[in-house]
């Protein structure tokens, strides 16, 4: 009997780990959403010092690594995608149970919402990341409609049992399959692209558009939360490509903000535009987002204000606020990976080669070294002389990675074909080959490829090639090439 017991016991036991490994498996980790709740779950209680709602052009917008770098503040930019301003308020509700923010940065884009429900991938992004609790389920309320929906959206498993074929490494592995990046993860994204955007000037419209009822109810709701528990809250409209319909909405939002809550509205499309100093030219990463440049902008900014405004202490140097020193280090990372990127000289890049984070794999093809142009050999040598790669070694085909700073294989491509597997990070890697060809003299040569994605991410047929990885952030930078034909430097 005992022993029926122990099986009973044991199979309902490795059924439910299973079944929980299943689940975890299957649940959504949308990192523009669900991924920055379960981040913002990991915080410590009462570390966050400002908390900034609302939407991406918020998590775009506030950059949390300037406010740590420049002024010392703990933010965390608890925020969804598209996220309107009733799950907005809900995401406030739940932030609020562990968290005393000195102050409440409040994203208001949405307020020209006219539906009253977002679209269901929309709604599931910003209700299914929140633990379950009343808070979840009047937010699951708000964002579905009942009337179409019934309570299938009380059970996540029924939205996502399905999604077998859309599994990667992120739903297998924690922090998105990318523990250096994203274990201290504080909500912040960020565009590092440019696109010019229209810079219009809104200041001379004057007419109010009223809010949907729904919109105004929460808008509201929003600013009487915070004054509830006496934390200043700054309402702000973040730069886009805004037009003169979304002004309205703000001359509405700044209305009851200033004349009926006495809380100061930052219009940043009209107000403040000299002090902030976006460059529409540059500081865009599209019509709706700030890149690195504006970010940086806009944030200085608010940095300024809020830490002159109210009393918010330099976390700098404080163990307890140790993982925002992390997570800024991972921006700066980024931006420099960015800067690689830009690079359009050899001697340049050749700089980086230094840093101790990089993986960088270089392969020659050389028919013939005496045929070069003399510019590529000078380009060939001052570069190799400058990275490693000695004489002998610059005037016939090769392969050399070099790990933190220093070379650490080298294959002169001179006796047979050959494949080489380089891991990089701990889920991915490149392919390196080399395979033997015939010149018109019939000497032999060899010609080097570098394959990612089971791609050849090769650029130059002929010329040196460049392969830069980030073991940090487990992502490739940048892919550059030396083409000895015509001594360009090609990415």
């Amino acid at each position: 009997m005992k022993k029926n017991v122990l099986k009973i016991i044991s199979f309902l036991l490795a059924f439910v780990l299973t079944f929980a490994g299943i689940v975890s498996v299957l649940d959504f980790k949308y990192l523009d959403s669900i991924f920055k709740v379960d981040s913002f779950y990991e915080l410590e209680d009462n570390t966050v010092d400002v908390l900034v709602i609302g939407s991406s052009h918020a998590y775009q917008g506030i950059n949390t690594a300037v406010l740590w770098d420049k002024f010392g503040i703990s933010a965390f930019n608890f925020c969804g995608a598209a996220q309107p301003l009733w799950n907005t308020y809900y995401y406030l509700e739940e932030a609020l149970k562990t968290q005393t923010p000195k102050a409440i940065i409040f994203d208001t884009y949405y307020l020209h919402m006219v539906d009253d429900y977002s679209e269901e991938s929309t709604a599931i992004k910003n209700t299914y990341g929140l633990k379950w609790s009343k808070t979840k389920k009047d937010a699951i309320k708000a964002s579905f409609n009942a009337e179409l929906s019934g309570k299938q959206y009380f059970f996540s498993i029924l939205q996502y049992h399905s999604r077998y074929s859309d599994l990667n490494k992120a739903d297998f592995y924690p922090y998105q399959a990318n523990k250096e990046m994203y274990k201290n993860h504080k909500g912040f994204y960020c565009y590092f692209q440019s696109d010019p955007v229209t810079e219009r000037d809104l200041s001379m419209i004057d007419y109010y558009t009223p809010f949907t009822e729904k919109t105004d109810y929460y808008y509201r709701k929003i600013l009487e939360l915070a004054n509830s528990k006496n934390i200043p809250i700054i309402p702000v409209a973040i730069p886009f490509n805004a037009e003169a319909y979304h002004q309205g909405y703000f001359n509405t939002a700044k209305f009851i903000a200033e004349e009926e809550y006495g809380i100061k509205f930052y219009n940043f499309l009209t107000d403040y535009k000299t002090a902030v100093g976006l460059d529409y030219n540059t500081d865009f990463a599209d019509k709706q987002h700030l890149n690195h440049l504006g970010n940086t902008k806009l944030t200085t900014f608010i940095g300024n204000l809020i830490k002159n405004e109210y009393n918010i202490p330099d976390r700098r140097g404080d163990e307890k606020f140790s993982s925002w020193e992390a997570d800024a280090e991972v921006y700066y990372n980024q931006l420099e990976n960015h800067k690689v990127s830009k690079i359009n000289n050899l001697m340049e890049y050749a700089k980086f080669f230094k840093n101790d984070r990089y993986v960088i794999v270089v392969t020659s093809t050389m028919p013939d070294y005496e045929k070069l142009p003399q510019a590529s050999k000078y380009l060939l040598q001052k570069f190799g002389n400058a990275v490693g790669i000695s004489s002998s070694e610059q005037k016939k085909s090769g392969v050399w990675i070099f790990e933190n700073g220093e070379k650490t294989y080298y294959n002169d491509c001179s006796s047979k074909n050959f494949t080489k597997a380089v891991k990089l990070g701990k889920y991915g890697g490149i392919e390196i080959r080399s395979t033997e060809m015939m010149n018109d003299d019939d000497t032999t040569f060899f010609v080097t490829s570098i394959n990612a994605n089971k791609k050849d991410s090769t650029i130059a047929s002929y010329g040196l090639n460049i392969f830069v990885y980030d073991t940090l952030t487990q992502s490739k930078v940048d892919m550059a090439a030396l083409k000895y034909a015509d001594s360009s430097f090609a990415r």
